[in-house]
């Protein structure tokens, strides 16, 4: 092997060359699947690189309940008698996965140096790639069940209870906690689920507990929205570590506003270029009066306010106001805003099995482009 090449983990297992076993180690590096035996005097080696691999199956048979068989291009290799096999079989997974990435991206493996080191007293067989491995499982997960952006990495997670106000009860769930977001999903699939950008957060304590509310933490956003979560094992330590967190995110805002005062100076000409165009065009519509062009407007103070009440209430309407589509637009609409007087407004709402439901019945056009960054993960 290169000297680059880089050890995950091994394995004790069986290889089936032929109808032989061969009782060895399979070895699980970055690049490459490696089995070795020596028994009896008889030695069976087996490298496969993991981009030549097309299928990973973990099958059962009468012989051996658990068996992984590993396909390539031109063969098949079969290996059995596994301690853990889930856990093999799931790294062997995200290695393939890895690889195939690393086809489509030409990007190298890089190890996470964020990670904090490992303790002396660590079990051996855990090794400092295996758990980078685990974490970006872990992370990925994440994301994708919150769509949140690629570069999102999942500090912690914790059971606890939500409490919703919409149907007053207290959902049991998860909380998840990263380096720019809380999230929630509950333990019922589509019941209710959160995302709150900490960006968004204002202020994160700890309420009083009771027994029946035992270990509570409140958290209120901008849009004057209150999250009360209860249950939580280790509370004091979510409260520390969300508070790190949110100092970062304060950190950045600040920063990214001093870089952007440095254009004031262009916003402000832009600013006076806009208000002398206003002034030109009003200029220009009391020209227009002057030569007998007025027009008609109802918010004009020289119409009585009785007239403009009837012109509102009784103005001739189009015929395009009688489509059945527009219709159709309007009654969604007004869906959606009932939606956001039970269930919250913005990226911070509560979002149900009834928001999806809304959303597969159609997004109005109104409504499309804040929908659309709200629901793709965008926001």
């Amino acid at each position: 092997m290169p000297e680059e090449e880089k050890l995950v983990n091994y394995y004790s297992c069986s290889y089936w060359k032929g109808k032989v076993p061969r009782q060895g180690w399979m070895y699980l590096s970055i690049n490459h699947l490696c089995f070795y035996s020596f028994l009896m005097g008889k030695e069976a080696k087996l490298v496969i690189r993991w981009v030549d691999i097309t299928q990973l199956e973990k099958n059962a048979t009468l012989l051996f309940p658990d068996m992984i068989k590993v396909s390539t291009r031109s063969s098949e290799h079969f290996f059995s008698v596994f301690l853990n096999i889930s856990e093999t079989f799931k790294l062997m997974e995200q290695l393939a996965n890895i690889a195939m990435r690393q086809l489509l991206d030409n990007e190298g493996f890089e190890q996470d140096r964020s990670l904090p080191k490992l303790k002396k007293k660590s079990p051996k067989k855990v090794s400092a790639l295996k758990r980078d491995l685990d974490a970006r499982a872990k992370s990925e997960r994440y994301r994708s069940l919150f769509r949140l952006p690629k570069d999102e990495k999942l500090d912690g997670h914790t059971n606890c209870t939500l409490w919703t106000p919409f149907n007053k009860m207290h959902i049991l769930g998860q909380m998840f906690v990263s380096t720019n977001y809380i999230c929630f999903t509950s333990k019922e699939e589509n019941l209710c689920s959160l995302i709150i950008p900490l960006r968004e957060v204002t202020i994160v304590e700890k309420a009083d507990s009771s027994s029946v509310l035992p270990s509570p933490l409140s958290i209120s956003t901008k849009n004057r929205m209150t999250f009360l979560f209860a249950n939580l094992k280790d509370r004091d330590f979510l409260v520390q570590r969300i508070s790190d967190f949110l100092q970062q995110t304060t950190s950045k805002i600040y920063l990214e506003r001093n870089l952007s005062g440095s254009y004031v100076s262009s916003d402000d000409e832009v600013f006076m270029r806009s208000s002398s165009l206003i002034s030109a065009s009003s200029h220009k519509s009391l020209i227009c009066e002057s030569e007998g062009e007025r027009q008609f407007n109802l918010n004009d103070n020289g119409i009585p306010t009785a007239t403009q009440a009837l012109m509102t209430m009784y103005r001739q309407r189009s015929p395009e106001e009688f489509n059945p589509k527009l219709a159709k637009e309007f009654l969604k609409e007004q869906a959606w805003k009932i939606h956001f007087a039970e269930y919250g407004q913005g990226v911070c709402m509560y979002r149900t099995e009834k928001t999806r439901d809304l959303v597969l019945k159609g997004i109005p056009e109104s409504m499309r482009g804040e929908l659309w960054l709200l629901f793709s993960g965008r926001c």
